[in-house]
């Protein structure tokens, strides 16, 4: 059972509606292109005013890539308000 069992038993107890994340590997799969993505929207600036653009075209393609990605693996998923 281990630690987060107990942890779990202890939450049960003063909610007993709670339900453990089902989803935690894709959330750390977005978690990851996040990431990325938040790191080519950081780069690709500093690409622009160095003008190098053979960076600048492949950090386009890369968020694209995440933004899409995100789109459909995180966005869609989300619960509706």
């Amino acid at each position: 059972m281990g630690i987060l069992g107990t942890i779990r038993e202890k939450v049960m107890r003063e909610d007993p509606a709670f339900e453990p994340n089902r989803d935690f590997f894709r959330d750390m799969v977005n978690v990851l292109v996040g990431i990325v993505w938040q790191l080519g929207l950081t780069a690709l600036p500093i690409f622009l005013v160095l003008r190098n653009w053979n960076w600048v075209e492949a950090l386009v393609v890369v968020l694209a890539v995440c933004m899409i990605f995100l789109k459909f693996n995180w966005y869609d998923k989300l619960e509706k308000a």
